[in-house]
C-alpha cells in the first residue's frame, strides 16, 4: 500500500473511532504559489465561518483532501479574517481541498484525572500535528513523549509532514520488504532528506543535533529554506552556554532554523534570580543528546509555526505575494518598515527583503539614486547636497505624503524655558548668539545648543527651517554635534549640570522623539518639548499645521518610476486604510482619521 494511501485510510479509521468532523464544503482555492524548487504548492482557502468559532476551535479547523479525507500535513492554524494555507506536493495541486473541523486524539498517557476534571498535558504542538495525520501515537493510545526517538520513527514522522511517496527499492542493507519502516526508508531516500549511503539504522536513536539537519532538510525540500541563502544569524546572536560545541555538520542548520524563530531541542537551567525577582536560566543546546518522542513534536510544531511566510490579503490584493520593493529609509522610520511587513506577511521577519535596519537618512537617499533601493520612508525632505548628486545622476526624486511629523526642540524639563521663535532658533545655530538661558526667557543657566551631523534627516530639517543656505556655526559643529538621533535625546540630558547651572538644547523629529525618550531615559520626564512661536507641539497642532514646524513623512521613489511597480504600489498602499493603520501603528500621525478608530 502507497504510504499516502495508508496514512489516508489510518486518518479516515480515527475518524469513525471517534473524531468528528465537520467539512464545511470543497473550497476554491483564491491564490496559490509555487514555491521554491518547485516541488510543493500552497493555496489558500477561505473559510469566514470561522470568524463565528471560539478562538479554542479555530484551532482544530485543518485543511484535507475531499476525495479521500486524508489531512494535508503542510496547513497552518485558521488565520483572523477566515482563510488557511495548505502546502501540497506539486503533483497533488489539481485535487480538491476542503477545510474540516475535528478533534484531536488525546493520548492516554498524557490524561490526568484530578477532583473529577480531565487534564490532558501532551507536549506544544501534538493535537495540531494530530489533526495534521502527522502524530498517531503508537497503535495504543500512547504517545510515550519521554522516550527517545528512533530513526525509523523521526522519518516517518518527516514522511508524513512532507507527504512523501515510496521510491524504487530503498537500497539500504539494512532494510528489508516487510519491514514496517520500508517505505519510510524508500521515501526519505527519494526525496533526499536522508544521505546515508549503505546502512539506514532504523532502530539507532537520533541526538539533536541529527533531528536538528532532519528536520532542516524537510523544510528544504518544501522550500522554505533557501539552501543557498546566507543565513542572518551567527552563534553571537543565539546565546546559548555550548554553542561552540555543536559540530560544523550541525552548526548551519541549528542556525538556519533558530534564526527563523523554530525552537530547537534545548536543555534549560535555573541558575538564580534577576534584579526585578525573575528567574536567570542557563541555555544548552546539548547536541549529542538523545532527542526525545515530544521533543521532537515540539521542534516540528514550532517549525511550522514559524518558518512558512504567509501573505496577508492586501499582500496577495497588492502583488507583494509575487514582489516587495526594496525599501529603506532613515531611522526615525524604521517602524513603518516593520509595521508594513507585519501587515503584509506572517513570520514577516522571515522575508528575504526585510532589512534588519535602515541606512540613515543621507545613505538612503544615495540608495535610491543609485537603484539599489526601490522606496524610501523618509522623515525629511532631501538635503541639498543629495538634490545636487541627483541631479548629477540624472534622477529625479519623488516625495508622496504618508503621514504628519514635525521637528521639534527640547530641553532639560528643569529649565524654566518653555517658547523659542523662529528667529531666535536661527541666531542659535546660524549666529551662535546666546550663552544664557535667561536671554531665551529661561533660567539663569549656561546655553548648550546641540545640532546634528551633516547626513542626518534632522539637519534637512534644520536646512528648511533655519538655515536658508547658511551653515550651522562651526563652534557648535565642532564641539557639540550629536552624532545619532538617539544620541541627541541623551547628549542633552547628559548636558546637563547642577554647578554651573547648565542646560542644553536639541532637535529631533516629533513621533520619534516620543517613543525614543520611553526607551533611552531612564527618567522619561528628564526632558520636555518646547513650543515654537507660541505653539506647543501635540497630534493636534501638527495635523492641523498651526505648529509652525509642522510637516510630513514621505515615500519617495525615482519619478521615472514605472506606474505598477511594487514601488509604486507600496506607495497606495500607504495611503489606503490599512496602509494609514500601518502609520498609526508605527507610532505616527495618519494624514486623515481612520475609519473605526
Amino acid at each position: 500500500m502507497k504510504l499516502r494511501s495508508f496514512l489516508a485510510l489510518v486518518f479516515c479509521l480515527s475518524v469513525l473511532a471517534g473524531t468528528s468532523a465537520g467539512a464545511a464544503g470543497a473550497q476554491e482555492a483564491l491564490w496559490e504559489r509555487t514555491e521554491p524548487g518547485g516541488n510543493y504548492v500552497t493555496v489558500r482557502l477561505t473559510y469566514p465561518e470561522g470568524q463565528e468559532l471560539a478562538w479554542a476551535d479555530t484551532q482544530k479547523l485543518c485543511v484535507r483532501y475531499a476525495d479521500t479525507l486524508e489531512p494535508v500535513a503542510l496547513s497552518s492554524l485558521y488565520k483572523w479574517g477566515g482563510y488557511l494555507f495548505a502546502t501540497v506536493p506539486a503533483a497533488q495541486a489539481d485535487r480538491p481541498l476542503e477545510v474540516f473541523q475535528g478533534d484531536p486524539l488525546h493520548f492516554m498517557d498524557h490524561v490526568t484525572v484530578w477532583e473529577g476534571h480531565e487534564y490532558y498535558d501532551a507536549p506544544v504542538g501534538t493535537d495540531a500535528l494530530n489533526l495534521r495525520g502527522v502524530i498517531l501515537g503508537d497503535g495504543t493510545g500512547q504517545l510515550k513523549a519521554d522516550s527517545a526517538i528512533t530513526r525509523a520513527e523521526a522519518f516517518t514522522i518527516l514522511c508524513r509532514l512532507l507527504s512523501l511517496e515510496p521510491g524504487e527499492e530503498p537500497g539500504f542493507a539494512d532494510v528489508k520488504s516487510g519491514d514496517w519502516y520500508y517505505e519510510t526508508a524508500s521515501a526519505a531516500r527519494a526525496a533526499g532528506i536522508t544521505n546515508e549511503p549503505e546502512y539506514f539504522r532504523p532502530l539507532d536513536s537520533v541526538t539533536r543535533g541529527e533531528f536538528t539537519v532532519m528536520l532542516c532538510r524537510a523544510m528544504k525540500t518544501v522550500g522554505w529554506l533557501d539552501e543557498d541563502a546566507e543565513c542572518k544569524w551567527t552563534l553571537e546572536d543565539w546565546q546559548v552556554e555550548d554553542g561552540t560545541e555543536i559540530p560544523d555538520w550541525a552548526l548551519p542548520s541549528y542556525l538556519a532554523l533558530a534564526s527563523h524563530g523554530a525552537a530547537p531541542a534545548l536543555t534549560w537551567e535555573e541558575t538564580g534570580e534577576s534584579e526585578d525577582g525573575g528567574p536567570v536560566y542557563k541555555v544548552r543546546v546539548e547536541s549529542g543528546r538523545k532527542i526525545t518522542r515530544g521533543e521532537v513534536i515540539e521542534f516540528v510544531s514550532s517549525a511550522l509555526s514559524y518558518v512558512p511566510l504567509y501573505p496577508s490579503p492586501e499582500a496577495i490584493a497588492y502583488g507583494f505575494d509575487q514582489a516587495m520593493p526594496v525599501i529603506d529609509g532613515s531611522t526615525s522610520t524604521k517602524p513603518y518598515t516593520d509595521a508594513v511587513y507585519a501587515a503584509l506577511f506572517d513570520n514577516y521577519t522571515n522575508h528575504p527583503q526585510y532589512p534588519a535596519k535602515h541606512s540613515k537618512s543621507y545613505y538612503s537617499y544615495e540608495r535610491l539614486i543609485s537603484g539599489e533601493a526601490d522606496l524610501l520612508f523618509a522623515s525629511t525632505k532631501p538635503t541639498e547636497a543629495t538634490l545636487a548628486k541627483a541631479k548629477a545622476a540624472g534622477v529625479e526624486l519623488e516625495l508622496i505624503p504618508i503621514a504628519h511629523d514635525a521637528m521639534v526642540f527640547f530641553t532639560n524639563s528643569a529649565n524654566s524655558a518653555e517658547n523659542l521663535t523662529m528667529e531666535q532658533i536661527r541666531n542659535v545655530y546660524v549666529d551662535n548668539a546666546y550663552t544664557n538661558w535667561d536671554e531665551l526667557g529661561g533660567s539663569d543657566a549656561a546655553f548648550v545648543p546641540y545640532c546634528r551631523n551633516g547626513d542626518s534627516g534632522s539637519q534637512a530639517q534644520m536646512e528648511e527651517f533655519f538655515l536658508k543656505g547658511a551653515e550651522i556655526h562651526p563652534d557648535i559643529k565642532r564641539e557639540t554635534t550629536s552624532v545619532s538621533m538617539a544620541s541627541v535625546i541623551t547628549d542633552v540630558e547628559e548636558a546637563y549640570q547642577a554647578e554651573p547651572l547648565t542646560y542644553a538644547l536639541g532637535y529631533s523629529i516629533y513621533y520619534y522623539y516620543q517613543s525614543a525618550t520611553q526607551i533611552l531615559l531612564g527618567d522619561v520626564d528628564a526632558l520636555k518639548l518646547l513650543a515654537v512661536e507660541g505653539v506647543y507641539p501635540s497630534d493636534e497642532t501638527i495635523a492641523d499645521g498651526s505648529y509652525p514646524l509642522a510637516g510630513y513623512n514621505y515615500a519617495v521613489v525615482r519619478s521615472d518610476e514605472p506606474e505598477d511597480s511594487p514601488a509604486r504600489r507600496m506607495v497606495d498602499f500607504m495611503l489606503s486604510q490599512r496602509g494609514q493603520e500601518c502609520v498609526l501603528g508605527a507610532g505616527f500621525g495618519p494624514l486623515k482619521p481612520l475609519e473605526g478608530a
